[in-house]
């Protein structure tokens, strides 16, 4: 059994997966001549490009679909939502680990929090 992480979304009443899967990355690459990751970067940072936003959700969505069909199901979602869900795609295919605490860090106490209430004001009223 094949474990997909990817985004599911409807598109023109059919429920899709976006998935940034080796096979896609591959696929993108042939397609484009640059790493699906330049090819995401270059979206996030210039925006519209819209061959390139559709070889993106084409790798993503397996390669199968023809050029009108992907260009269909990107006007079905809208281009901004596209685009958002090519960069959840992104992160779930390429998820930042959650930093781990040193070992010291681990076992110390936690702070009792600033401000609390729990002390007394040095602060004298003034009358």
């Amino acid at each position: 059994m094949s474990t997909v992480r990817g985004i599911p979304f409807e598109a023109a009443g059919t429920v899709r997966t976006l998935a940034f899967t080796t096979a896609a990355m591959v696929r993108y690459q042939r397609a484009a001549g640059e790493t699906l990751i330049a090819g995401v970067l270059a979206v996030e940072r210039d925006g519209f490009d819209a061959e390139r936003v559709g070889r993106l959700v084409n790798a993503g969505l397996g390669g199968k679909l023809t050029e009108e069909e992907v260009f269909a199901l990107i006007d079905a979602v809208g281009y901004t939502e596209a685009i958002r869900l090519i960069g959840r795609a992104f992160k779930e295919a390429f998820p930042v680990p959650e930093p781990k605490a040193a070992p010291d860090e681990a076992s110390a106490p936690e702070a009792e929090p600033a401000g609390n209430g729990a002390g007394r004001s040095e602060t004298i009223p003034t009358p």
